[in-house]
């Protein structure tokens, strides 16, 4: 997929710092099932400081079904991380499950040569305010900087509050599954998620990871400065 850019909505944003806290997790089955009219948001970092923001796309395909999941309760999840926009918007982001797939999003074309893999964690994201929120995936995937392989060992990007072993990839993200909930509406090319919906999501690496890789060597932090007015990573725990 190709990188992403911010909306014209983003641009207006406030000054306001970002807020962020810790509550409780929710419990359950988990899984991932089929979404019609599936929502994909894309991001693709770079070599500076900065990431580089995203925009959303809807898809008019679904994704196979894998597993039954088809409620928020059905889920278990780690310890919530709760964060708010300088506009205003607030969500909370609860970790679900990491892995390695060599096809982990529908939208994967290209498969990590012998040897290889590409990691993956799924985390729930709830718009925990009153009204209609911006679609948006706060979440990256960080990854153990000696599974990294070929270029990717110079496109993980360590940051500020992940551990020093750990670096972020460019990544991907789709939601898979809405939960039952609406789907999001789209206003000047934005898309916006419901009041108090969840859904469910799948951050992905662009590049390669050695297929030693397991969950372990995982992790998913939040660090782009739109949620994190220190601009140091803060871990969405994975149960």
């Amino acid at each position: 997929m190709a990188p992403s850019h911010h909306s014209h909505r983003r641009n207006k944003q406030s000054g306001h710092a970002a807020r962020l806290g810790i509550a409780g997790g929710v419990t359950g089955v988990l899984g991932v099932c089929a979404v019609a009219g599936l929502i994909m948001m894309v991001r693709s970092h770079h070599n500076g400081s900065e990431p580089i923001p995203r925009s959303v796309a809807a898809r008019t395909s679904a994704t196979a079904a894998k597993g039954g999941v088809r409620r928020l309760s059905q889920l278990k999840t780690g310890t919530k991380l709760d964060v708010t926009t300088p506009d205003g918007y607030s969500y909370s982001l609860a970790a679900v499950k990491a892995g390695t797939d060599d096809r982990p999003l529908a939208s994967t074309k290209t498969p990590p040569p012998e040897g290889a893999t590409l990691g993956y964690v799924d985390y729930v994201i709830t718009n925990t305010g009153t009204a209609p929120a911006l679609l948006d995936f706060p979440a990256d995937l960080f990854v153990k900087r000696s599974l990294t392989v070929g270029t990717a060992k110079t496109r993980c990007m360590p940051q500020p509050g992940a551990p020093s072993d750990m670096c972020t990839l460019p990544d991907h993200t789709d939601v898979v599954n809405t939960l039952g909930f609406a789907a999001p509406h789209t206003e000047d090319e934005d898309q916006y998620i419901p009041a108090g919906a969840s859904y469910l999501v799948r951050v992905a690496t662009d590049l390669p990871v050695s297929d030693s890789t397991d969950a372990r060597d995982l992790g998913l932090y939040v660090w782009n400065p739109r949620f994190t007015p220190d601009r140091r990573a803060i871990q969405v725990p994975i149960p």
